[in-house]
């Protein structure tokens, strides 16, 4: 496979009548009277509708088109279609405020934005920021305008996928141009895990509250899904009180956490039905060390911590999937074979056992960044 479309084509050819996306009912009340339930086949014909609009309005590779989709279904659906052709997307979180949302769009210099129709009023502000033209495109309208020339170049592993906007703790945020190769090797990675992370192919119901503009929710669980045939249960955030529901309403056999949700779902009253033994294990980072082994015995799976950023993808992520895991020591388990691991100190020296430093990373062979940013 040399993009995620193909890779979304390929499982939607073996598992056409599968669920491939599964929104709860509370998740998605804003928008949807009931639940929401996409095969592999359904999911593939709008995908292909829209494909076939983007492809006439003149949209290619060289393109980038900024998404303000939230967490819903729209945002699979416009990426994959996107992908396909060769464009770029821009995820915008449209609960930052319009000056960070306009700096976003004029780094990238996408050519088009596309938002949800409930999110409208956000561009009033937002328009006048902008220093480069950028045209709009609400999800109802079917006919996109009318894109810049494209370069013309066939989509392939080299392709860029989508350009990603890291935080940090200082200065503006970065934009990371992560290619197709960047998320089949997050997925790939994923999927062959094994050992307590080991994800069987065709029946895995990944739940994550994870927000889809984030390399975690977006290249990990997503292409993972994607790859082994399995479904995706997407959030629209996280809900303490109705996690549960959300997680035994659809079948969740994998869930995807951060550090604070351990904390606030033991804050919960104890229930009978607080063992979940349809889940295998969750993936995650940063669970409080006190917290670890209560929150395994209270619901009944392990927490799998993690360590992992965007400018190093799933490739470059250091996973506790395999014992011992030493629960409750902030341990996120021993560097795989193909990463070469230093602890330095402000010098670049390393230092000893037991001391502080900063963590550097890479690949070890011929090919020493790839599946990093």
């Amino acid at each position: 496979m040399n993009s995620v479309y193909e890779t979304f084509c390929s499982s939607a050819q073996r598992f056409p009548e599968q669920d491939f996306l599964y929104v709860p009912a509370q998740a998605c009340a804003a928008y949807s009277e009931s639940s929401i339930d996409l095969s592999y086949g359904e999911t593939a014909s709008r995908v292909e509708q829209l494909k076939a609009a983007y492809a006439a309005a003149g949209y290619g590779s060289g393109h980038r088109v900024a998404l303000m989709l939230q967490n819903r279904p729209e945002f699979l659906l416009h990426w994959f279609a996107l992908n396909a052709l060769g464009t770029s997307v821009v995820p915008i979180n449209d609960e930052m405020v319009p000056e960070e949302q306009a700096y976003i769009l004029n780094h990238s210099e996408a050519c088009l934005l596309v938002y949800l129709p409930d999110l409208a009023a956000k561009l009033d502000p937002l328009l006048p920021l902008l220093t480069h033209r950028i045209t709009t495109l609400v999800t109802e309208v079917t006919e996109p305008p009318a894109a810049p020339v494209a370069a013309g170049n066939e989509p392939g592993l080299a392709t860029e996928c989508a350009l990603l906007y890291t935080s940090g703790s200082t200065g503006k945020p970065k934009g990371c141009i992560l290619t197709n190769e960047y998320y089949l090797l997050s997925g790939r990675r994923y999927v062959d895990m094994g050992g307590l992370c080991t994800v069987n192919v065709g029946s895995e119901r990944l739940i994550t509250p994870l927000p889809l503009v984030h390399m975690n929710a977006m290249a990990c669980s997503t292409v993972a899904m994607l790859m082994s045939g399995g479904c995706l249960v997407q959030l629209d955030r996280f809900h303490p009180r109705t996690w549960w529901q959300s997680v035994r309403e659809s079948r969740a056999t994998i869930i995807h956490y951060l550090g604070v949700m351990p904390a606030m779902l033991l804050n919960l009253p104890p229930g009978d039905d607080d063992f979940s033994s349809q889940v295998r294990f969750g993936f995650g980072a940063g669970v409080n060390p006190k917290h670890h082994a209560a929150f395994e015995e209270r619901f009944g799976f392990p927490l799998i911590e993690a360590w992992g950023m965007t400018e190093t993808g799933n490739q470059g992520a250091i996973i506790a999937n395999h014992e011992p895991r030493h629960v409750g020591t902030c341990c996120f388990g021993k560097a795989p074979d193909h990463l070469e691991v230093r602890l330095v100190d402000e010098q670049g020296n390393e230092v000893d056992e037991g001391l502080p430093g900063e963590l550097l990373v890479r690949n070890r062979g011929d090919h020493p960044r790839k599946g990093f940013f």
